[in-house]
């Protein structure tokens, strides 16, 4: 599937599409992540070229950046992004809810089956309910965590576009050398990309959360 948007909006529509198509079960678990990442990419792309304009990044960083987003909205480049440990920890909590609430509605199936006794059904639904409220007494602690952290790293890649900003100017200025201006661009634009990977990471598994 092919994505074209001419605005970040109409982008965010197609995204929300997509979520609901795999709720929906009209697409797989794959196909799901695939599109999103393609669409994401092309937001970013967007985003990019707003940047340019503004003045936050330079033509070059642009192009580079630019060829990165193509590549992947068009399929050439693949993606893999390490879930941070903080997300790994919700998606694992919210799937352990999933998981009992299938067991309290299997439960609940057994005793509309006659399967088992009422007496049965509300001593283990007792049980499920109480795992439940505690995975979701977690979840809701994790989601204060998710949010905190998403504005440090906010805040910390504000920091780090600043400083990269900073070396441009003292390399215009003739205050450091090439090399130098080299060696400490790319500690910083690795610095970003690990920052912004998080933050993806993290804002996806807020999305589950709701």
């Amino acid at each position: 599937m092919t994505f074209e948007f001419k605005t970040i909006k109409e982008a965010e529509e197609a995204l929300e599409r997509v979520e609901e198509d795999l709720i929906m079960g009209k697409i797989s678990e794959e196909e799901y992540k695939n599109q999103k990442r393609k669409i994401k990419a092309y937001i970013s792309l967007l985003e990019l070229e707003d940047m340019l304009i503004e003045g936050k990044i330079t033509e070059e960083e642009y192009k580079q950046k630019k060829a990165e987003y193509q590549a992947i909205i068009s399929g050439e480049a693949v993606v893999e992004e390490e879930a941070a440990p903080l997300a790994k920890e919700v998606r694992k909590i919210v799937s352990k809810i999933k998981e009992v609430k299938g067991k309290r509605e299997k439960l609940r199936d057994l005793l509309v089956n006659k399967e088992i006794s009422e007496k049965t059904f509300n001593k283990l639904d007792s049980e499920y309910e109480e795992k439940e409220k505690s995975l979701t007494s977690e979840l809701a602690e994790k989601k204060e965590e998710l949010e905190s952290r998403i504005s440090e790293i906010e805040e910390e890649l504000e920091k780090v576009r600043l400083q990269l900003e900073e070396l441009r100017a003292r390399l215009a200025l003739e205050e450091i050398s090439g090399s130098e201006y080299d060696s400490k661009k790319l500690d910083l634009e690795e610095k970003e990309k690990r920052l912004s990977n998080e933050m993806i990471s993290l804002k996806e598994a807020l999305e589950l959360l709701g």
